[in-house]
């Protein structure tokens, strides 16, 4: 485990890490804040006016967050994510952003998205919850979508862990918001940082990525250990069994999606909660209150909730050329940017 096999990744050049840029338009903006609020690393603040602009020093990986919860279409793209050079290269030219196209049936002809569609690309991350507590019966329904998504040999190899109690919420809370402030402010350490080494071989580099460590992390150790959760009142965590054949994480993944759908469609808002899941499988103490023995393991959690306010909406997403290896002729199709070029094979 060598510091310079990682150095380019825990210490990338920040010259070349280019956050997400918003404006606002002051003609349209009503000052009601919910770009604020929505964003989930904090990137806005008020200038003297009251009107919502982005922080001097902020991480923004380009949700689109902030669009979606304004009412009045005041906000615009200026610039999207990317890094330049080092470790976390993203494309050598920034991708074209673009909403989902327009659908065809299978004549070719305009058509109409259908309600699986239309609840796939509207659904989003809910972060601002009501405290208004989610029914049994509903969360139920929420856990048998999960339970019927389909497996590597039908292994199913799940559990769920309802988690409603405040108190317990509140216990969750405090012992991840101290690993998680911990690892952050070892980050921010230049000599420490040396040591995320081990986390980069047991845990994957991508655990180390500008957007989770100054984003996320700093935004949790800012805003305090209710963040956490994000002040959601129910919480599911998803255990996989270690030996599920193919492994238990892309089988939970398809379990979670199901009962991200399912929740979107019952009006109870959703975020996939990675930090939950990635930490407290690290409090042994917790982990007992919670009944979490081998061969199971924390693979991911839910928090859930009514969203405080509208939450979701249609937001453009990274356009990556389709390379199409059709039947007839002898050439490749790629699509890129709605245009099909031809290479020769």
């Amino acid at each position: 485990m060598s510091w310079e096999k990682y150095e380019s990744a825990i210490r990338p050049n920040m010259n070349e890490v280019h956050m997400g840029v918003q404006k606002v338009d002051e003609t349209k903006c009503n000052k009601c804040g919910l770009c604020i609020q929505n964003c989930p690393f904090r990137c806005w603040e008020k200038d003297a006016n009251d009107i919502p602009v982005m922080k001097e020093v902020y991480a923004c990986f380009s949700c689109f967050n902030c669009i979606v919860a304004c009412p009045n279409d005041a906000i615009s793209i200026v610039d999207t994510y990317h890094v330049d050079g080092g470790y976390w290269k993203t494309e050598d030219l920034p991708l074209p952003i673009k909403k989902p196209l327009q659908p065809k049936d299978k004549e070719g002809n305009t058509a109409e998205w259908n309600a699986i569609e239309k609840a796939v690309f509207t659904r989003r991350s809910v972060r601002n919850f009501k405290e208004k507590p989610v029914p049994d019966s509903i969360i139920q329904r929420i856990i048998e979508a999960g339970r019927f998504a389909p497996t590597a040999g039908n292994c199913q190899p799940w559990k769920f862990i309802v988690i409603t109690d405040p108190d317990m919420i509140d216990k969750i809370n405090k012992g991840v918001y101290k690993l998680i402030s911990a690892l952050y402010n070892i980050y921010l350490d230049n000599e420490m940082a040396k040591n995320l080494v081990g986390v980069a071989e047991n845990e994957g580099v991508g655990n180390l990525d500008p957007r989770v460590m100054l984003g996320g992390m700093g935004t949790v150790s800012r805003e305090g250990e209710e963040t956490v959760s994000l002040g959601a009142p129910a919480v599911i965590l998803i255990l996989g069994d270690e030996r599920a054949p193919s492994g238990a994480s892309l089988n939970i993944g398809i379990c979670g999606q199901n009962m991200n759908l399912v929740a979107h469609s019952l009006g109870i808002g959703v975020c996939w909660n990675g930090f939950l899941s990635r930490f407290l499988d690290n409090i042994r103490s917790l982990k007992k209150k919670l009944g979490i023995t081998k061969p199971w393991k924390i693979i991911t959690s839910l928090s859930l909730g009514y969203p405080k306010f509208k939450q979701e909406g249609i937001v453009p997403r990274e356009d990556r050329p389709v390379i199409w290896f059709r039947k007839e002729g002898t050439s490749t199709e790629i699509q890129q940017q709605d245009v099909k070029v031809k290479e020769q094979t």
